[in-house]
């Protein structure tokens, strides 16, 4: 995530006039280098930052027709996870129709339906992740946060007791939050400011109730 003042900086380039006849044309334009195997290399460095095994989870995964249609399943099978895949289709114009994160409708019904324990639904590109209950009640953002800042608390992992949140996280987060004695801190909507506040003072979770986490 760029910064507000390199974003500023790319867009007054762009802006500029262009100057097609000095445009580098044939082998001096660049190459292109296939790289094998990244998605493999992915695939081991989540399961590898997974805390536990998840043997028995039985969940619905909701690719949206998406980024994560192949990488998904194959990760939480190697957790243990009984998974139950719905939209892992992509065809390159059905991503995200009447599926993933900003449609959870079918993954709703699907978790009912199969008795899952869960349901999660990442959105097109895999930056985001809701879910749904085994009873099919949604969990967003907010939910989310607050599981895992609760574990890491317990867990003495979370950095100054302090969770990030935007301006759009309901209050009901914080009077939770309060009563766990974990501090918040709000920044501006958009998940590159929750990430500025991360790093800027070491905060290990951080997030947005749309499901960015």
């Amino acid at each position: 995530k760029l910064p507000d003042a390199v974003e500023d900086e790319i867009a007054e380039l762009v802006s500029l006039p262009v100057e097609c006849s000095k445009n580098p044309r044939g082998s001096s334009v660049g190459q292109v280098i296939v790289e094998e195997g990244l998605d493999k290399l992915y695939i081991d460095h989540v399961i590898a930052a997974a805390p536990c095994k998840l043997n028995g989870l039985k969940v619905v995964m909701d690719c949206s027709n998406g980024a994560n249609s192949v990488i998904a399943p194959v990760i939480l099978r190697s957790l243990g996870v009984e998974v139950v895949t719905i939209f892992n289709q992509p065809n390159g114009i059905n991503i995200n129709n009447g599926c993933g994160s900003t449609h959870l409708e079918a993954l709703q019904a699907k978790v009912v339906e199969v008795g899952a324990d869960v349901g999660i639904a990442n959105d097109g590109d895999a930056d985001r992740c809701l879910a749904v209950d085994d009873d099919g009640k949604v969990i967003d953002g907010d939910h989310i946060l607050y599981l895992c800042g609760k574990y890491l608390k317990e867990q003495g992992k979370l950095k100054d007791d302090t969770v990030v949140t935007t301006v759009m996280s309901n209050m009901g987060l914080y009077k939770a939050f309060d009563k766990l004695g974990i501090h918040y801190e709000q920044t501006a909507v958009g998940d590159k400011y929750v990430c500025e506040n991360m790093m800027a003072n070491g905060y290990v979770i951080g997030g947005e109730q749309s499901g960015h986490i």
